[in-house]
C-alpha cells in the first residue's frame, strides 16, 4: 500500500480513537506529547492533521503515529498500514469521535441548508437585531445568526455566505456579537469555517463597468444597501489588508476579461496606515494582472471604515466619497530635483538636503516681509514684499557683512543684470569683500526668489479658487438634500428663512444667477428699482447666501481699478457692485469686458535693462459672475443685453412684508440663529456643486418671443440660464457617456417660470420700476368717473401714490417721452396736468408670452429624447 492510500484510507480520528484520545467540541485534544493542562494541540479532520500550539509539533497521521510511538518513520508506516487495514475500526465504534466527524463533514457538504437554518434564527434573537440595527444592516436580505448549536467557533456570531462562481454557498463568515463575562467582546472577531472558499458577496457580474473592494465583508455589506445608486457597479470583499486570494485574483481576471470597454477597480479601505498600505499593496496586485483596467481609491477619513461612516453619516457620505476618489499614487516623489522652498519651509527636507541636491542655500522666509538669504560670502535681507508681475524682481536689499554687521542697502531689479552688476561691486567695495561672489550670490538669490515667489502665487491662486473644505457630516447632509426632488422649491424656502422677506422669484432668480460664478459659463444680473425700494439690500443678501471665499463686493470703483487687480482675482468668483450709477464709462467699460470677453488686457509701461521705457502687457482674468444694482431706468443698450433685468417689487404688500418682519425683528421673535443656520447651509450647498458639461437635448425646441428686445443675445441668456437650473440639480440628473450631465423638461420649464418676468421686461418697453408705476397711475385713473379724459397734477398723484418729488418727475418725463402721457394743460407756477393717452393691455400681452412660452413646454412632455449619443449615463460618476 502506497503512502497516499494509506493517508487517504486512515483518518486522524481513528488514530486518536486508537489510542483512547478525545476529541473535544472545539476540535482539540489533549496534546500527548508534552505536559497539557488545557487543551492544546488542533485537529484538522478535513485534512487529517494536527497542530500544537504549545510544544509546536504538527504533521499528517503518519508524522502522529511515529511521535506518539517515538519511533522511526518506516516503522510508523507499518503501524498504520496495519490501522487502515481495519485494525482500528473496533475501537473507532466505541467512541462518539467518528460520529461528530461524520456529522461536521456531512455539515460542511450543505453549507446553504446550514445558512438557511442560522437566518430562520436571527429574528428569534433581540441581540443579533440589535446589533444588526446599530450597524444600520437591519434591510440586508442574505445574513444570519448562529446562537452555537451548530459550528461552535461561530457561536453568537452574526454570519454571512460566501459564494462560488456558480453563486452556491460553499463557506461562512461569522461575525462575533457575544458577551464574555459581563464585557463586550471586541466586534473585530473574525471567523471563517473550515478550508474557507467563496467570496462576498459572490463573483463580480462580469457585465458591470465598476467593481468596489472593500477591506472587511461588513463594508461589503453596507455597500450593498447603496445597490439603488450604485448602477452597473459590482461589490466584493477582501478578507482584510492583504486578504486578495487567489480565489480573488482568478475572479477579477475573469470579470476584467468579460469585453466591457472601460472598467474601474475602487479600493474602499479603511481610513488607517494599514487601510492605506492595503490599498497600494493590493494596486499593485491588481495592475499586475489587469494592465488596462483604471485603479482608484476612496479617500477614507482618518479613523473611520465603510460601515461607521454609513452608521454616522449616513448613504450620502458613502456616494460622496466614492464620487471623489482618486488614482492610487504607488510612488511618493522623494526626487531632489523636485525640491521646493516651500517644501522648506515646510520642513519637509533638511537645509543639507537642499545645498546637497541643487546647490543653492535655503531662504528663511519665517518673517513677514523679511526673507533672509544667507551664505559664506555675505548675508542678504530683502524688505517688503516681493513684485506679483512676473516681468520684474524689484526689491529693498540690505546686503550684511557677517561678522562686523555693515550693511550696504540699495534698490535693485534683480533681473537687470547691469544693475545687479553694478551694485554688487559697490557693496563689495564697501564691505570690503570679493564682488564676484557677490554676484554669484545675487545671481542664486534670484532663482530662490523666483521659486518662492511662484509659490506663493500658486498658493494664493488655489486658495481663491478652492472652496472651503468640509466635514463628511457637512457633505452628506448637502448631497441628501440635493438628491431629493422638488429641489428649487426647497432651496426657496431656505432663502425665505436666511431672512429674505418676500420678492419670492426675484430672490431665487437671483439665487441661480449667482451660483453660476464656479461654472464655466458665468450670468450676470442687473436689479433696478428707486431710491430704498431695497434692491442693494436684496443684493447683499444674495451675495451673502454664496460662500464667502467666493464672493467681491464693491461700493465704489475707480475708473481704472479693474485693470490693476492680480491676474486671477476674479477668476470663478461673484462680483457686487451696490450701484453702477455713479460709475464712469471707463469702469463700465472694463466691467462689460470681463463679462463679455472674460478678461481685460491692458498696456503698461516699465523700463528695461538699459533704462529706456517700454511696453508690456497686463492681463486681468475671469470669468466671474455679477449682480448690481441701479435706480435708472434707462441704462446703456449695450450693458443690459449682456445680464438679466430684474425689477424689485416696490408693492404695498412687499412693504407690509418687510414692516411685518422688521417689527417681529425689534420684539426678537426672529430666530436669527436659524437664519444663520439657512444661510451657512446653502453655501455649503454651493460648495458641493462642480463645474461640470450640460448638454441641453431640447435647446431646440424652445423658442422665446419674436417681440423681444435684442432677442439674439436674450435666447443665449435664456439658454444659459437653463444650464445653470441643470446644474443645481446635478445630483439627480443623468449623465451621458461622456459625463456631461442632461436637461430635462423639468430644468426648462423652472427657468421659464422664474425668467418670466425678465423675459417679459425684455418685451416691455417700460422698465421694471416704470411699468409699476405706469400700472399703479393706471388703476387710480380708473377710479375717476371718466378715466379716459381724466387729468391730474404731479401733486395729487404724489400724495395719492406716495412718491417723492424726484421719482415721480423721473417716471412722468419717461412715459412722456414714450408717448404714453401728455402734457394736457396747467402752468408752470401752478403745476401742469397730465393724461393718460395709451392705455396698453399688459395683461393681455403678459398672458400671451406665457401661453407662447408654456404651450412649447407642455409639448415636450409628450416628447421622448434619448441622450445626445444615444447611450446610458454611467451613475456611479452622478
Amino acid at each position: 500500500m502506497q503512502i497516499p492510500d494509506i493517508k487517504k484510507r486512515l483518518p486522524i480520528a481513528g488514530v486518536l480513537a486508537h489510542y483512547g484520545i478525545k476529541i473535544d467540541k472545539n476540535s482539540h485534544i489533549k496534546c500527548p506529547f508534552h505536559k497539557d493542562d488545557k487543551p492544546s494541540c488542533k485537529i484538522y479532520t478535513e485534512t487529517n492533521t494536527y497542530n500544537c500550539f504549545g510544544c509546536g509539533k504538527t504533521g499528517d497521521v503518519i508524522q502522529f503515529i511515529q511521535d506518539k510511538e517515538n519511533c522511526d518513520k518506516h516503522t510508523a508506516l507499518k503501524k498504520a498500514t496495519e490501522l487502515a487495514n481495519g485494525n482500528a475500526t473496533k475501537n473507532i465504534q466505541n467512541t462518539d469521535v467518528m460520529g461528530i466527524a461524520s456529522k461536521r463533514a456531512a455539515e460542511a457538504e450543505n453549507f446553504a441548508e446550514l445558512f438557511n437554518r442560522q437566518k430562520d434564527c436571527l429574528p428569534r434573537s433581540p441581540k443579533a437585531q440589535e446589533y444588526l440595527k446599530n450597524r444600520c444592516l437591519e434591510q440586508l436580505q442574505e445574513v444570519g445568526y448562529n446562537s452555537g448549536v451548530n459550528w461552535k467557533k461561530l457561536k453568537q456570531c452574526i454570519t454571512f455566505p460566501l459564494k462560488d462562481k456558480n453563486g452556491n454557498i460553499v463557506s461562512l463568515y461569522g461575525r462575533r456579537i457575544a458577551e464574555s463575562n459581563g464585557h463586550n467582546v471586541e466586534f473585530g472577531k473574525h471567523y471563517y469555517t473550515e478550508n474557507r472558499k467563496g467570496l462576498y458577496p459572490g463573483y463580480p457580474d462580469t457585465n458591470t463597468e465598476t467593481l468596489i473592494i472593500t477591506e472587511a465583508i461588513i463594508d461589503a455589506a453596507t455597500l450593498l444597501q447603496c445597490k439603488d445608486a450604485l448602477q452597473s457597479v459590482s461589490i466584493l470583499s477582501a478578507y482584510g489588508t492583504n486578504g486578495l486570494t487567489a480565489e480573488h485574483k482568478a475572479a477579477i481576471a475573469e470579470w476584467s476579461s468579460s469585453g466591457v470597454e472601460k472598467q474601474e477597480v475602487i479600493f474602499f479601505f479603511d481610513g488607517d496606515n494599514a487601510g492605506r498600505e492595503g490599498v497600494i499593496k493590493n494596486t499593485e496586485n491588481v495592475q499586475r494582472l489587469l494592465s488596462r483596467v483604471e485603479v482608484t481609491s476612496v479617500p477614507t477619513p482618518d479613523g473611520e471604515d465603510v460601515n461607521s461612516m454609513f452608521v454616522t453619516y449616513g448613504k450620502e457620505a458613502i456616494l460622496q466619497l466614492i464620487e471623489e476618489r482618486q488614482p492610487v499614487n504607488l510612488k511618493t516623489p522623494k526626487s531632489p530635483n523636485n525640491i521646493t522652498i516651500q517644501q522648506f519651509n515646510n520642513k519637509a527636507i533638511t537645509p543639507e538636503e537642499v545645498q546637497e541636491t541643487n546647490g543653492l542655500s535655503p531662504l528663511n522666509t519665517n518673517t513677514p516681509n523679511k526673507i533672509i538669504f544667507e551664505t559664506p560670502t555675505a548675508r542678504y535681507i530683502i524688505k517688503g514684499s516681493l513684485p506679483k508681475t512676473f516681468d520684474r524682481m524689484l526689491v529693498s536689499l540690505d546686503v550684511q557683512h557677517l561678522e562686523t554687521g555693515t550693511k550696504y542697502r540699495c534698490r535693485l531689479d534683480l533681473y537687470e543684470e547691469k544693475q545687479s552688476r553694478k551694485e554688487a561691486r559697490e557693496a563689495s567695495e564697501k564691505l570690503d569683500m570679493r564682488s564676484d561672489l557677490v554676484e554669484s550670490d545675487l545671481s542664486q538669490l534670484t532663482d530662490l526668489l523666483e521659486e518662492y515667489r511662484d509659490n506663493q502665487l500658486q498658493q494664493t491662486t488655489e486658495e481663491n479658487s478652492n472652496d472651503k473644505a468640509l466635514s463628511i457630516a457637512a457633505q452628506a447632509k448637502c448631497k441628501a438634500f440635493l438628491s431629493k426632488p422638488e429641489l428649487i422649491t426647497r432651496i426657496n424656502k431656505l432663502i425665505g428663512q436666511s431672512g429674505i422677506v418676500g420678492e419670492e422669484n426675484n430672490r431665487l432668480f437671483l439665487f441661480i444667477i449667482a451660483t453660476s460664478h464656479k461654472m464655466p459659463g458665468t450670468l450676470h444680473a442687473l436689479i433696478q428699482g428707486s431710491s430704498g425700494s431695497g434692491k442693494t439690500h436684496l443684493l447683499s443678501k444674495i451675495a451673502a447666501l454664496m460662500p464667502p471665499e467666493r464672493v467681491v463686493k464693491f461700493t465704489r470703483v475707480t475708473e481704472n481699478s479693474f485693470y490693476n487687480y492680480d491676474e486671477y482675482f476674479f477668476k470663478n468668483k461673484l462680483v457686487c457692485l451696490e450701484d453702477i450709477d455713479g460709475l464712469k464709462e471707463e469702469a463700465l467699460f472694463a466691467w462689460r469686458e470681463l463679462i463679455s470677453n472674460e478678461q481685460l488686457s491692458s498696456s503698461t509701461s516699465q523700463k528695461d535693462e538699459n533704462g529706456n521705457i517700454r511696453s508690456a502687457q497686463r492681463i486681468v482674468r475671469g470669468p466671474m459672475a455679477s449682480i448690481c444694482a441701479t435706480t435708472h431706468g434707462q441704462i446703456y443698450e449695450d450693458n443690459m443685453s449682456r445680464m438679466f433685468i430684474v425689477a424689485v417689487d416696490e408693492s404695498s404688500e412687499q412693504t407690509q412684508k418687510i414692516m411685518k418682519y422688521q417689527s417681529k425683528t425689534a420684539g426678537g421673535t426672529i430666530e436669527k440663529e436659524q437664519e444663520i443656520k439657512a444661510k451657512e447651509f446653502l453655501q455649503n450647498c454651493i460648495r458641493m456643486l462642480k463645474p461640470l458639461k450640460v448638454v441641453n437635448p431640447y435647446a431646440a425646441k424652445i423658442t422665446l418671443p419674436p417681440q423681444a428686445h435684442k432677442i439674439r443675445r436674450l435666447h443665449e441668456l435664456f439658454l444659459s440660464f437653463v444650464k445653470q437650473v441643470t446644474l443645481i440639480n446635478q445630483y439627480q440628473r443623468k449623465r451621458d457617456a461622456h459625463g456631461r450631465i442632461i436637461t430635462e423638461p423639468e430644468d426648462l420649464q423652472t427657468a421659464v417660470e422664474i425668467m418670466f418676468e425678465s423675459i417679459f421686461l425684455k418685451v416691455d418697453e417700460l422698465d421694471g420700476s416704470l411699468r409699476q408705476f405706469f400700472e399703479k397711475l393706471k388703476a387710480y385713473a380708473l377710479e375717476k368717473d371718466n378715466p379716459q379724459q381724466y387729468e391730474f397734477t404731479q401733486r395729487e398723484v404724489r400724495h395719492a401714490l406716495h412718491l417723492s418729488k424726484t421719482q415721480l418727475y423721473r417716471y412722468l418725463s419717461e412715459l412722456m417721452e414714450l408717448e404714453y402721457l401728455h402734457q394736457s394743460g396747467g402752468y408752470a407756477n401752478r403745476g401742469f396736468k397730465y393724461k393718460i393717452i395709451y392705455w396698453d393691455n399688459v395683461t393681455k400681452l403678459r398672458n400671451e408670452i406665457k401661453t407662447y412660452l408654456f404651450g412649447q413646454i407642455d409639448n415636450l412632455a409628450s416628447q421622448s429624447i434619448g441622450t445626445p449619443d444615444g447611450t446610458p449615463g454611467n451613475h456611479i460618476k452622478n
